[in-house]
């Protein structure tokens, strides 16, 4: 059965925390990422420490490292505590996972970004079991991760791949005079 994609736009623990509930029992396997730096891998030390697990670098970020492992009930526990969302919509970055995805077999099925950027890789059953458990599935927004109809992505080489880069710094990091 296919999957769709879609963002989740009610940001509330509740809901979150029936969509964490749902896919904690579906998946088998997670992906946490931590950033290079401590402000956002509070948690890194406890998910290193969990038994059946490899770590990698990241590609997506400098520095930053993917932690994978089984959906032991240790792993369940702790994902299920730090992945939290808290009631004032504030989070401790000590303590909260800043990204990671749950996934079964080789498919994700919830990926969470930024703490709070949700989004759920569901088929028709799960949208049906989900809308049965009072998750508003119907307000989420579907998106697709595909090129538009007519849209064809150009190649990059290393050239190009560093001239995007040196704009990337221009922009975000220039040169003080």
């Amino acid at each position: 059965m296919s999957r769709s994609s879609f963002l989740v736009t009610q940001n509330t623990p509740q809901i979150q925390q029936g969509i964490l509930d749902f896919y904690l029992k579906k998946a088998d396997r997670f992906r946490a990422y931590f950033p290079g730096g401590e402000e956002l891998s509070g948690s890194r030390p406890d998910f290193l420490a969990l038994e059946e697990v490899s770590v990698q670098p990241w590609s997506g970020m400098v520095g930053c490292i993917v932690v994978e492992g089984t959906l032991t009930p240790a792993a369940r526990a702790l994902i299920r505590e730090r992945g939290k969302f808290e009631e004032d919509g504030c989070y401790n970055p000590l303590e909260q996972l800043w990204s990671y995805e749950l996934v079964n077999d080789t498919e994700v099925l919830v990926r969470i970004e930024d703490f709070s950027v949700w989004m759920v890789f569901a088929t028709l059953d799960e949208l049906q079991s989900l809308e049965k458990q009072k998750i508003p599935v119907s307000e989420w927004q579907e998106i697709s991760f595909e090129p538009e109809e007519g849209v064809t992505p150009l190649p990059m080489d290393k050239t190009d791949l560093e001239q995007v880069t040196q704009a990337i710094k221009e922009a975000f990091f220039p040169k003080h005079n």
